[in-house]
């Protein structure tokens, strides 16, 4: 493979200076159309593309954005990230995804973002170390968390009012009149998990309920399907289960079908996050929206305030979950 054609190239095919070829690909900058005209053809003769990367190094400016995630095996995170690369397209920015395989990885990884000028970071996992903060600060690199609902100081948070989503699904399975309701969750020491857990133990004692069992593993479907297998071979089981997102909330209901358990008759269902598959006919789960869309444009616009007025002080947006009724619960 060739090397990469350079302005220099350009240049001289064209027969004008390196400065002429710069100012002719900078938007706004004065140059002769004459000049113009040349270069545009021996750019077009050559297939040169401006190194905005290049650029953007000498500028010391980019619209670069890192987008920092974690090893969390969750379809929800899956859908997020593939939007808000959409949506960071669509701002005239660009998404840099850089994964750890471990939470406790994340500083390092955050770390490594900041070598690339990037013009800001969005983090969608794990805990970082002041320090980091601190070094995102002397870079005048915006630093918004998102998903993880604790505020952290010199930073922006935007996250999903888990709590209050919990309470509403748990009150879904409540209002059914189910008696034995159990949970599904993920990793505990996870803010999502936590914070579901405790919405949903919340509405049960306001109901004068107790939890009929609680069992923890992680976000995927895998654990939904083992978890329902324990839950539901059970002499007791549950006839009611709110799952910690719609992942797991799948794999429970195929492990119900498999048992040939009916949803709703016998088991009721209730997820969270609404990913596409929830509203699949073979599923059609009742589930909490975590909306995508909102968090997307709080993402954006306190991206742009934050850039326009880097000194303000730390903003926190809270997005407020939506319950869809389906035929699950």
């Amino acid at each position: 493979m060739g090397q990469r054609v350079t302005a220099k190239d350009v240049a001289r095919k064209a027969g004008v200076s390196r400065y002429a070829v710069s100012r002719t690909f900078t938007p706004g900058a004065s140059v002769a159309p004459a000049t113009r005209t040349k270069v545009i053809a021996a750019a077009e003769a050559l297939g040169y593309r401006p190194n905005a990367l290049a650029r953007s190094l000498i500028k010391q400016e980019s619209n670069l954005v890192a987008v920092v995630s974690g090893n969390k095996e969750n379809m929800y995170d899956m859908y997020f990230f593939d939007k808000l690369a959409q949506r960071l397209q669509r701002d005239s920015r660009w998404g840099l995804l850089v994964h750890s395989e471990r939470d406790e990885d994340i500083n390092k990884t955050l770390g490594d973002a900041l070598t690339y000028p990037v013009q800001a970071a969005i983090v969608r996992a794990g805990s970082i170390d002041p320090d980091i903060v601190e070094q995102c600060k002397r870079l005048n690199v915006p630093l918004i968390f998102t998903g993880m609902g604790r505020a952290v100081a010199g930073a922006d948070s935007i996250w999903c009012d888990n709590l209050d989503g919990a309470r509403t699904a748990t009150d879904v399975l409540i209002n059914r009149r189910c008696k034995k309701i159990s949970y599904v969750g993920g990793v505990q020491q996870v803010f999502s998990e936590e914070s579901r857990r405790q919405g949903f133990c919340q509405s049960l004692k306001d109901a004068g309920l107790e939890p009929h069992a609680i069992l923890c593993g992680d976000f995927s479907y895998e654990n939904g399907f083992s978890s329902g297998m324990e839950l539901l071979k059970r002499k007791d089981r549950p006839d009611g289960v709110f799952c910690v997102n719609d992942a797991v909330a799948l794999g429970l209901i195929n492990a119900a079908k498999k048992l040939g358990i009916t949803i709703p008759e016998q088991l009721a269902v209730v997820g969270f996050d609404d990913i596409p598959m929830a509203a699949w006919p073979c599923f059609d789960m009742t589930t909490m929206i975590n909306p995508v869309d909102a968090m997307l444009e709080a993402i954006s616009d306190t991206l742009q305030q934050r850039v326009d007025n880097p000194d303000a002080p730390s903003m926190s947006v809270i997005v407020k979950p939506e319950l869809v009724r389906r035929g699950s619960a």
